[in-house]
């Protein structure tokens, strides 16, 4: 493979920020929304390119904790197009969050996936993850504007 280039996405770069997130969510949102985001220091969004193509993504949040000195980290998504998986950039993309917690001082990481999500949990478990509470986690949303 190519060489891979994986950054955290600042202020500077919100153009670069909008045509990742519009091309792995099917939604544009604006440059204020996106400003806002990135210029949070506990929002990470980083870009993952091969040849100056866009490739991967991962978004993730660093959360401060109240029984803690130290926050933890939550990888809320990662994704990778669709012709480039398999090849390590999901593993890069993982590692570089890591890399983001361990120097924030994170006490751990955590992220989601569905049981029926094979590839996902392969590549969680192939980069360190261990699953906890097997058979135990299930997930409420909450609609929290309008009825």
């Amino acid at each position: 493979m190519e060489q891979l280039s994986i950054t955290r996405l600042t202020t500077d770069q919100w153009e670069k920020a909008q045509a990742s997130i519009t091309l792995f969510w099917d939604i544009v949102p604006s440059q204020a929304i996106i400003l806002r985001f990135l210029s949070n220091s506990q929002n990470i969004l980083l870009s993952a390119e091969v040849e100056g193509v866009l490739v991967g993504q991962a978004i993730a949040y660093i959360l401060d904790r109240w029984e803690q000195e130290q926050p933890m980290l939550f990888l809320y998504s990662i994704d990778v197009v669709e012709n480039y998986q398999r090849q390590g950039i999901g593993r890069g993309l993982i590692a570089a969050v890591k890399k983001i917690g361990q120097a924030e001082n994170c006490s751990e990481g955590f992220v989601f996936t569905n049981e029926s999500n094979l590839a996902a949990k392969g590549l969680y478990q192939s980069t360190g993850g261990k699953r906890s509470n097997p058979d135990d986690v299930v997930m409420f949303e909450y609609e929290l504007l309008g009825d």
